[in-house]
């Protein structure tokens, strides 16, 4: 995932397109798992936190809980506390099917 797209989706939001913003993300978060949390690293690295928020509620709210889990991998004890930030703002129900798997998928939560 393009990290220039998130920032592009974050400035529509920003500007007061918020439905087109959105739809920028939805289609963004339907890459691979691995992808979503390489971008989501790229950006901790870049310290862009409105734009991991942004991302990851997206993310959470558009795919299944077993793959956002997956999303993980690359770095687990940075991005599971920041997937599980983001699921428990969409929902407590979110957020609870996260954890479990999360937990099934191996990885603490």
């Amino acid at each position: 995932l393009p990290i220039w797209l998130v920032g592009a989706a974050d400035a529509l939001v920003a500007a007061g397109r918020t439905a087109d913003g959105e739809q920028i993300l939805r289609q963004g978060v339907a890459r691979p798992a691995e992808e979503i949390g390489e971008a989501v690293l790229a950006l901790v690295a870049e310290g862009r936190r409105r734009e991991i928020r942004a991302l990851l509620d997206a993310y959470v709210r558009v795919r299944t809980p077993e793959e956002a889990a997956r999303s993980v991998a690359a770095d687990p004890q940075q991005l599971v506390p920041l997937l599980l930030e983001a699921a428990k703002g969409a929902s407590d129900e979110c957020h609870w099917d996260l954890v479990h798997a999360l937990r099934v998928a191996g990885f603490s939560a």
